[in-house]
């Protein structure tokens, strides 16, 4: 099995995970700590936009997608908690909601 690389751009760390992986749980391998609320997929306190190839992650759950749409985020955003890897390399580069 091939590991993904995630990059956390704005704190300049990376980890190789697992496919399957949430961008949180790769977060918290590489020592990167990010505001979460309630880590279903509802709240998007932990909207990022991203980087990563067409099949880099797989595809958002309804909750996930509901989610994005009532925050209005732009396309390339995904929440840190709902978003599994599958393979390649994600460039997590910051906050959907931030300036």
């Amino acid at each position: 099995m091939d590991l993904v690389e995630v990059q956390f751009a704005q704190a300049g760390k990376t980890v190789f995970v697992q496919p399957g992986t949430t961008l949180l749980a790769a977060a918290g391998m590489a020592g990167v700590d990010w505001a979460t609320g309630c880590t279903r997929g509802m709240c998007g306190t932990d909207a990022v936009r991203l980087a990563a190839d067409g099949d880099a992650l797989e595809p958002p759950a309804d909750h996930e997608r509901g989610t994005l749409a009532r925050m209005g985020v732009e396309a390339g955003c995904r929440l840190l908690c709902s978003a599994r890897v599958r393979r390649g390399r994600v460039q997590v580069l910051g906050d959907a909601l931030a300036d």
